[in-house]
């Protein structure tokens, strides 16, 4: 599981927990203790919070206000079918979905390492603009998004993720954290042999850089 691989790694992520049924979804929230808590559905599939499932639910992403709305809402996401952008008219079934609390962002930005055959091997790649799909950025406003090439033998240098964390906009104060999640994220890339890494929206809030929604493709 995503989450649990970010963990792994030391990323800066909101408390929360996977449920694989409603029933654990409910438990989730109420050990979470927090006024609202975010439900997203746990899907390998970008646009979530534009996607409809097929139970008739709007967004794969959700705020809710209490363990029993938890509950409602996750039985709509798991087992059922969502469709996006991505995921066309076959559409992709949410076996589980992500349980944690809600942060409140200054900024969202989009940050992803990916392989790309231009560079000849793995490459960062960041957005002032997240919380939104980025293929409508590449559409709209190409020049919103950064690259920084990753030499394969020598691996992520500190400066590279520094020299992208600045491109992106993050303020001087948290310039530092936000590069040193990126190599972070860099290292479990490699670890696991991943094709992907997305996180989207990674956030500015008042502890720094944090990973709000993260999406690992193997």
């Amino acid at each position: 599981m995503s989450m649990e691989l970010l963990q792994e790694a030391g990323v800066a992520i909101p408390k929360g927990h996977v449920a694989k049924s409603p029933d654990e979804a409910y438990a989730i929230a109420k050990k979470l203790g927090s006024k609202d808590v975010v439900i997203k559905a746990q899907v390998l599939a970008g646009g979530r919070g534009k996607g409809t499932f097929e139970s008739g639910l709007k967004g794969g992403v959700k705020i809710v206000f209490s363990p029993e709305e938890a509950k409602a809402v996750s039985s709509q996401m798991i087992g059922k079918k969502l469709f996006t952008k991505q995921t066309g008219e076959k559409g992709r079934i949410c076996n589980q979905v992500l349980v944690c609390e809600r942060r409140y962002p200054r900024r969202e930005y989009y940050f992803a390492i990916t392989m790309e055959r231009s560079f000849q091997g793995p490459v960062l790649i960041g957005s002032s603009q997240g919380g939104v799909n980025i293929e409508d950025v590449a559409a709209e406003t190409p020049e919103a998004i950064v690259k920084e090439p990753i030499d394969i033998v020598e691996g992520i240098k500190k400066e590279q993720a520094v020299r992208l964390a600045q491109k992106m906009g993050f303020p001087p104060n948290v310039v530092d954290s936000a590069a040193e999640n990126m190599v972070k994220l860099y290292n479990l890339f490699l670890k696991y042999d991943a094709t992907m890494v997305e996180i989207n929206p990674m956030v500015e809030d008042s502890d720094g850089a944090g990973k709000v929604s993260s999406f690992i493709k193997h």
